[in-house]
């Protein structure tokens, strides 16, 4: 696969777990979800930041300590949050540095499980073609 494929594939996943988290985020903030209007401004910067955090997944592809890259992710996760979060004209307040930490850390395990997934299902075609 091409490099611009690969930062293709990590814009558009980011853009997508960006996308869930603010429908979700969105849905457990207002009572009456009928009346609520988004500036389609605020959809523009929450795709493009969270495409953005996607594409800090190349940390995890070099040659940095997993630990390394995942502070260095989480640190520029955190400057890419906080930048969607002043351009909106959001609140960035504990409640939503709290949203942030649990968010992050849910879709951490959910990458981690999907890659754990993915490595035993690895591992299994290889004993079978060895076996």
């Amino acid at each position: 696969m091409k490099n611009w494929q690969k930062a293709l594939d990590y814009f558009v996943t980011g853009m997508g777990f960006g996308a869930i988290i603010y429908l979700v985020i969105l849905g457990v903030t207002y009572e009456n979800i009928g009346d609520l209007r988004v500036p389609l401004k605020s959809v523009f910067i929450v795709f493009i930041c969270s495409g953005l955090i996607g594409e800090l997944s190349f940390l995890f592809k070099t040659a940095l300590s997993y630990l390394g890259a995942l502070i260095l992710h989480l640190i520029g996760t955190f400057a890419l949050f906080s930048i969607m979060m002043l351009l909106n004209h959001w609140l960035i307040d504990w409640q939503t540095l709290l949203i942030f930490v649990i968010t992050y850390a849910v879709i951490w395990l959910i990458i981690r499980l999907i890659q754990e997934k993915d490595i035993r299902r690895i591992n299994r075609q290889i004993k079978k073609r060895n076996g």
